[in-house]
C-alpha cells in the first residue's frame, strides 16, 4: 500500500509539473489532474489543462466546471475538455513545433485503448470519434452525434467568455441542461480527476478517477510545523522560456542576484552545464535579504508590493531588479512580488518557530558541539615519529652504533586540526514545504555547532525554476558568524539533484583542507521539467524517475572519485529508501524524523573523525 502511495504521489507531482509548465504560472492549483489508466501522468492531457489556464481566465473556467452536475456531468465535462482541447491546439501548434506529434500519440493511444472493448459509455464514443477525426479517418457516429461532436470544434480565436457562452447554448440545444452555479465551499481544497474526453467515465473507476488530495505527506512528527500553506504552492514550478537572458533577470529578482559577474556565470554554465544538463543554468546567490525592504503593504486587489527601500536603491543590481519589474508583464511582476513577500514571512516564522523552542535547540547546540570537540581533542593526541634529526632519544642510541640506523631522533609531526571541512546541501524544493521551520532550525544547529569547534563549513540550499539551479548560500567557509542567515531558507520549485552535486563540488573548490566531506539532506527523489539535455518540448527524455537518480548516482561518483566524501542524509518512505540506496551505496543515513537531521551529522561527523 505504501509503495502505491508512493507512486500516485510521484505521477501527480510530475502531471503538476507539466500543468505548471504549460500555464506558465506558479501560482496555479489546478482543478484537474490527467493520468493514463495505468496511473502515470499523461502528458499531453496535462499540458492541455495547464494551456487552459495560459489562455482562458482560470477562476471563471474552474467555476463553470463547478456548475456542472447531474447524472451526466462526465458527459459535460467531457464535451467541454473536447472543445477546449480543438481551441487550445490551435493556438499553440504554430508555436510549439511538438504539439502535432503529441496530439497524434495522444489519439492513437486512445483508439488502442479501448479498441476490443465491447460496450463504450456515450463520452466514449464521442471522444474515440474526435481521436479518429485526429487522425484524419471519419468518426463513424450518426448524423447527431457528428453535429454534436462538431458543435465543440472551438476555435482559436474565441475568448473564456465566447467559449462559456457557446458550451451553455450547446448543452441546452442538445440536452436541454443549464448549468447551474453552486456556492464554493470555505477553504482551500483540490478536485483532481480525469476529465471524461479524456478516458473512460462510463463507468467511474478509480484507476480513471481521481478525487482525492496529492499532497506529499509531511515527515515530521506529529506536530504540525505552521509552515506556508502547502495550497498556496507560492513557487512550485516556472515555465521554461526561449530567452535564458529574461529566466535571468526573472529568477535573480525571486532568489537574489547572482554573487558572480556574468561573464565569471557564463564561464561556470559552460563547465558545468553539460551533458544531461545541457541548456540548464546555475544561479549561486546570497539572496535577497539586504536590498529587499521588509515594509510590505497590499493593494487594492489583495496582492503584496514591496516598498524598495534606499539601501536598494543605491546599489546597481538594485537598480537592475526595479527597471525589469518596471518592463515585467503584469502577471510576472505580481508573481516576484508576492514570492518575495512570501519568503520574507517564511524567513519571520522560521525565526519564531526557533524562539518557540530555543531552549530545546540550544541544548542541541551544546551537546553537538561538547561531542564534536571531544572527538577532535582525541584526534590531537600525536605519537613522536623516529627521524634523522630533531630531539635525540638515549634510549635509542644503541641502533646507531651497533646497527647503523640513523634513525634516533624523534620528532612529532604537526597534525592540522580539523583536517577536513564539511560542506551541507539541503534540498529546498516544494516536497519540503511543510518542514521549513524545522529544516532552519537544524541547519542553525549545526552552523553554530561547527563554528565554535573551528571547523570551516558551507551551508547552502538548492532547487530548480525555470532551467535555472538556485544554490542559495547561507554560510560559507571563511565566514564567522552567528548562522542566523539559515533562517532565510524557503522551499520552492524542484529539485535538479544532479546539477546540484556538480554545483556543490565547485563550490568545495575553495576548501583547503585536505579532507572534504559534503552532507546531503535529500528525500531522493530528483524531479525537473527542464529536460535532460537537449530535446523537444515534452519528450520522453524528462529528468525524473530512474533516468534522473541514474545521473544523481553518477555526480555522487564523480564527487567520490575527486576525493570528496559524500553522506546522503535520507528522510523519506521505503520505497525512496532503496532509491536512496541506490544513489548513496553505503555512504547512506536514514532518519525518521527531520528532528533528528543535526544529531545524524553529529554522528557521522564523529565517526569521521574518529577514522
Amino acid at each position: 500500500m505504501e509503495e502505491i502511495e508512493e507512486r500516485e504521489l510521484r505521477e501527480a507531482k510530475r502531471a503538476r509539473n507539466f500543468i505548471w509548465t504549460a500555464a506558465e504560472n506558479y501560482e496555479l492549483d489546478p482543478l484537474f489532474l490527467a493520468f493514463a489508466p495505468d496511473g502515470t501522468a499523461d502528458i499531453y492531457l496535462n499540458l492541455i489543462i495547464g494551456l487552459t489556464y495560459k489562455w482562458y481566465d482560470q477562476e471563471k473556467i474552474d467555476d463553470f466546471f463547478d456548475q456542472l452536475g447531474g447524472k451526466d456531468q462526465e458527459l459535460y465535462e467531457g464535451l467541454l475538455w473536447i472543445g477546449l482541447e480543438n481551441a487550445l491546439y490551435q493556438k499553440e501548434r504554430k508555436t510549439r513545433s511538438a504539439m502535432e506529434n503529441l496530439r497524434r500519440e495522444y489519439a492513437i493511444d486512445n483508439l488502442n485503448r479501448y479498441m476490443n472493448q465491447k460496450e463504450y459509455a456515450r463520452i466514449e464514443q464521442i471522444r474515440n470519434a474526435h481521436c479518429k477525426e485526429i487522425l484524419g479517418q471519419p468518426s463513424e457516429l450518426s448524423t447527431e452525434e457528428e453535429e454534436l461532436l462538431h458543435a465543440f470544434s472551438y476555435t482559436e480565436e474565441m475568448t473564456t467568455e465566447e467559449l462559456l457562452e457557446c458550451t451553455r447554448e450547446n448543452f441546452w440545444k442538445y440536452f436541454s441542461y443549464r448549468p447551474a452555479k453552486v456556492s464554493k465551499k470555505e477553504g482551500i481544497y483540490f478536485l483532481q480527476k480525469v476529465a471524461g474526453a479524456f478516458h473512460s467515465v462510463g463507468k467511474v473507476s478509480a484507476t480513471y478517477v481521481r478525487a482525492k488530495n496529492y499532497e506529499d505527506k509531511g515527515e515530521t512528527s506529529g506536530e504540525k510545523s505552521g509552515a506556508m500553506e502547502r495550497s498556496k504552492h507560492y513557487l512550485v514550478q516556472l515555465s521554461l522560456k526561449n530567452d535564458p537572458e529574461e529566466a535571468r533577470k526573472y529568477v535573480e529578482a525571486c532568489f537574489g542576484k547572482s554573487i558572480h559577474s556574468q561573464s565569471k556565470q557564463k564561464k561556470i554554465d559552460r563547465k558545468l552545464c553539460i551533458d544531461n544538463h545541457k541548456n540548464c543554468h546555475i544561479l549561486f546567490t546570497r539572496g535577497n535579504s539586504k536590498e529587499v525592504a521588509k515594509r510590505l503593504e497590499d493593494d487594492k486587489k489583495g496582492l503584496a508590493k514591496l516598498a524598495l527601500g534606499k539601501e536598494w536603491e543605491e546599489k546597481k543590481r538594485g537598480e537592475e531588479l526595479e527597471e525589469y519589474l518596471k518592463t515585467a508583464g503584469k502577471r510576472e511582476k505580481q508573481e516576484i512580488l508576492k514570492f518575495q513577500k512570501e519568503s520574507f514571512l517564511q524567513y519571520e516564522k522560521n525565526k519564531q518557530y526557533y524562539e518557540k523552542n530555543r531552549e530545546i535547540y540550544q541544548n542541541s547546540i551544546r551537546k553537538l558541539t561538547e561531542k564534536l570537540r571531544i572527538c577532535l581533542e582525541t584526534q590531537d593526541e600525536t605519537f613522536p615519529e623516529m627521524t634523522t634529526y630533531g630531539k635525540i632519544n638515549p634510549r635509542e642510541v644503541w641502533k646507531a652504533v651497533y646497527l647503523d640506523n640513523p634513525r634516533v631522533f624523534e620528532r612529532k609531526e604537526e597534525v592540522e586540526i580539523p583536517g577536513f571541512s564539511v560542506d551541507i546541501l539541503i534540498d529546498a524544493s516544494s516536497s519540503r514545504k511543510q518542514m521549513q521551520e524545522q529544516i532552519a532550525a537544524q541547519a542553525y544547529v549545526l552552523a553554530k555547532s561547527l563554528n565554535a569547534c573551528g571547523i570551516p563549513a558551507q551551508i547552502y540550499s538548492y532547487c530548480s525554476i525555470r532551467g535555472f539551479t538556485v544554490m542559495r548560500i547561507f554560510k560559507n567557509y571563511e565566514e564567522e558568524q552567528d548562522g542566523k542567515e539559515v533562517f532565510r531558507y524557503v522551499a520552492a520549485g524542484n529539485n535538479r539533484d544532479g546539477l546540484a552535486l556538480r554545483a556543490a563540488g565547485y563550490l568545495m573548490e575553495k576548501s583547503e583542507k585536505p579532507g572534504k566531506i559534503l552532507l546531503v539532506l535529500t528525500d531522493a527523489s530528483p524531479m525537473d521539467d527542464q529536460n535532460i539535455g537537449e530535446g523537444a518540448f515534452y519528450t520522453n527524455k524528462e529528468y525524473t524517475d530512474q533516468s534522473a537518480v541514474e545521473d544523481t548516482a553518477r555526480e555522487v561518483q564523480k564527487l567520490k572519485q575527486k576525493g570528496i566524501q559524500v553522506i546522503g542524509i535520507f528522510m523519506g518512505s521505503a520505497k525512496s529508501a532503496e532509491t536512496a540506496t541506490e544513489i548513496f551505496g553505503r555512504g547512506l543515513v536514514r532518519i525518521q524524523n527531520i528532528n533528528d537531521f543535526a544529531g545524524a551529522v553529529g554522528r557521522v561527523l564523529s565517526e569521521v573523525i574518529k577514522n
